[in-house]
């Protein structure tokens, strides 16, 4: 019982941290935290806070594999081409690209702060090859997107990932935001323009 209570205990400072984190993060940028700074803020001492993490580039490593984690996880999706191109043709959202619009709607702050100008530069790249890794390699082996030989697979997933990391971030930006199902629409449009141009 007393182990259960101190995980719950641990769990909830690791929270604590991190959602102080973010906040600072947004308002000083991530060049301008220090542990000094967030455990003052956080209201903990800094013994505490290397109980959990190493330094701060520990912290928001943490953090990003959490995002990149879930991501990846949604993007591991069975796509049947059929349907695919009938929700296309009926301008309806595709199931599978609403439960990713959805993930990326449910942690759309943090998200847009990891890929902004306050976040820590690396994590685009990593959003990028998560991306180009889970879902893209295998959308682009469909023989639906198999219509334009000329160029290379290599260069269609990279031009695809771009504009998928576009979409999203602008998509994040707007206040309020599409809706996952209608950004799932208007995403899928975008695909098959690409595609089929």
């Amino acid at each position: 019982m007393p182990e259960n209570k101190h995980d719950a205990m641990a769990a909830r400072t690791k929270e604590l941290i991190k959602e102080t984190f973010v906040r600072l993060v947004e308002k000083e940028g991530f060049g301008g935290v220090s542990v000094r700074n967030l455990t003052a803020s956080a209201g903990i001492n800094r013994g505490t806070f290397y109980l959990h993490y190493k330094d701060k580039y520990d912290l928001m490593e943490q953090i990003q594999t959490e995002i990149l984690d879930g991501l990846q996880k949604v993007m591991v999706v069975d796509i049947s081409s059929v349907e695919l191109q009938q929700t296309y043709l009926d301008e309806q959202p595709y199931a599978p690209f609403v439960c990713i619009f959805q993930y990326l709607h449910e942690h759309g702050g943090l998200i847009r702060l990891l890929l902004g100008p306050k976040g820590e530069s690396g994590f685009p790249g990593k959003m990028k090859e998560v991306v180009s890794e889970s879902f893209y390699k295998k959308l682009f082996n469909h023989h639906t997107f198999e219509n334009n030989p000329s160029i290379p697979k290599e260069y269609l997933t990279a031009f695809s990932v771009s504009v998928f990391l576009g979409v999203t971030e602008e998509w994040l930006n707007q206040d309020p935001p599409y809706s996952p199902e209608q950004i799932a629409v208007i995403y899928i449009k975008l695909l098959f323009f690409q595609a089929f141009r």
